[in-house]
């Protein structure tokens, strides 16, 4: 049996035959022994048993996460922090190690693709090595967007919201990335809510995709966007075509010959995220004097954001464009459906 066993099983002794400081004193060796093997995850927890053996023990769970966060912070990779060191500068210990150890690591080849426009990636990308391209595909052309290399950030885009990837990001050479899982923002809200807004914040510096697009004139947005008003009926649809679920109805916010937009009240974000990428019917309808224009179309969600007060906005792709004075007859009215 290794002295590391045997110390564990000597404080389950300790601890249940009450002996507390004994217990406290045997499981700050632990932590110590774990930290300097680098096994930052056991030595937490380790901390946290340290408050259910006696609550009491300030001394010790004080100097235990300062050992810990300081051994964290000394093991963080000195290039990835010369890399990113305006990003790490402004951030606490404890926040910079939350970062860094919140990260993975990911080695690519060349011509590797990181991730594909029309796909989903909920992933953070740091450039740490390597050069890559962030292209844009439209009508069988490939167009280059820009060159990223160290220090560079990729997919914040669908990072921060739940949107699918406008752009694809390929590499020119071998490249190591680290990244962020999206699931951390939980439980950052919990242990470090200023984190991801500051993390939103420094994501801000770099050009937007929407900007690059509109650089080589190929805003996807250049449809014309109508602001509408009314109700829609919306119903999920499997991957066969076939209804799921029940009716539900969205209020309209406008629409291009390509898509629409709808709000949603939805009070957990898990619920908003599980729409992107699901095809939706919708039907909305248009009085236009004593006439009714119907609209009913097939679509996949390629956008959801949260606005306010747990309204988000769902953004849909049609499957097939709408005639283009389908939307200029729709412009300016308000939908009829009730």
């Amino acid at each position: 049996m290794s002295d590391l066993s045997k110390k564990k099983d000597l404080l389950e002794s300790h601890i249940q035959q009450g002996k507390k400081e004994t217990a406290i004193k045997l499981i700050f060796e632990l932590i110590e022994l774990h930290v300097k093997n680098k096994e930052f995850d056991e030595a937490e927890i380790l901390r946290d048993r340290m408050y259910d053996v006696d609550p009491m023990a300030l001394d010790e769970i004080i100097r235990s996460g300062e050992l810990i966060e300081e051994a964290k912070s000394d093991s963080i990779d000195e290039t990835h922090k010369s890399i990113w060191s305006k990003l790490y500068s402004t951030l606490t210990t404890e926040e910079a190690n939350a970062l860094y150890f919140g990260m993975k690591e990911s080695t690519f080849d060349a011509n590797a693709m990181v991730f594909k426009q029309g796909d989903t990636n909920s992933n953070l990308y740091f450039i740490n090595q390597g050069k890559l391209k962030q292209v844009y595909s439209q009508e069988g052309r490939e167009v280059l967007l820009k060159t990223l290399g160290p220090g560079h950030l990729a997919g914040n885009d669908t990072f921060f919201s739940d949107a699918v990837c406008t752009t694809s990001l390929v590499t020119l050479s071998k490249s190591k990335l680290s990244y962020l899982e999206k699931d951390i923002l939980k439980k950052w809200g919990e242990d470090f809510p200023g984190l991801e807004p500051f993390l939103y914040g420094y994501s801000l510096q770099f050009e937007k995709v929407q900007d690059l697009l509109r650089k080589k004139a190929l805003d996807r947005r250049n449809q014309i966007r109508v602001k509408i008003s009314g109700k829609a009926v919306i119903l999920i649809l499997s991957t066969s075509g076939s209804p799921v679920g029940k009716v539900f109805k969205g209020l309209l916010s406008d629409i291009s010959i390509g898509g629409l937009s709808f709000f949603l009240k939805i009070t957990k974000k898990e619920t908003a995220h599980l729409l992107l990428g699901r095809r939706l019917n919708i039907k909305c309808a248009f009085q236009i004097g004593d006439n009714q224009m119907k609209i009913e179309q097939n679509g996949t969600v390629v956008g959801v954001r949260l606005q306010t007060f747990s309204d988000y906005s769902i953004h849909v792709r049609f499957d097939g464009l709408l005639p283009e004075k389908v939307v200029q007859r729709v412009k300016g009215l308000t939908s009829s459906i009730s």
